[in-house]
């Protein structure tokens, strides 16, 4: 019988609140992005994500999902959240047709910039496609590009996963 835990929502916030300001002292320019960052709590989604809110951009978390992550992988989770802010990947989700395959483009770049014990487990990273010998900081929309070559050619069996 699966049991669901329902985490208290205060926790959630006082944890993300140490991560928030272990990111601060750690790597201060992602910290400010966090300070002015609209924080919502929603357990419909599966991890976390950044949208646009007004002129601004909202962090949305899955409490049970962060609770279950250690110190480290929720200041990843917190960094990779902001990365994709600075990147401007909220702005050019909008060019491109296949938004799952951005998002894991655009999961593949960020990922560089985040200390491997950082990453929660299954975060997207070059070594997830070793077929592809997917070149170093290259970008998302190379990264893009690539993923759907191997897609239309078949050459890449992990994107089936």
């Amino acid at each position: 019988m699966n049991t669901i835990v329902k985490v208290n929502i205060q926790s959630i916030v006082d944890k993300v609140s140490k991560a928030c300001k272990s990111l601060m002292f750690k790597e201060p320019f992602y910290g400010l992005f966090l300070v002015g960052m609209n924080k919502k709590y929603r357990r419909d989604l599966p991890t976390a994500g950044v949208s646009k809110l007004g002129m601004g951009v909202q962090l949305a978390i899955n409490p049970e999902f962060f609770d279950e992550l250690n110190d480290k992988q929720q200041i990843g989770l917190l960094k990779h959240e902001i990365l994709h802010v600075s990147f401007g990947h909220l702005i050019l989700r909008d060019s491109y047709q296949d938004m799952k395959m951005f998002n894991i483009a655009a999961d593949i770049e960020i990922n560089q910039y985040i200390d491997r014990d950082y990453l929660p487990e299954g975060g997207v990273t070059l070594e997830t496609f070793p077929e592809l010998d997917l070149p170093i900081k290259a970008g998302t929309k190379i990264y893009y590009d690539l993923l759907k070559q191997a897609c239309e050619d078949g050459t890449c069996p992990t994107l089936d996963n």
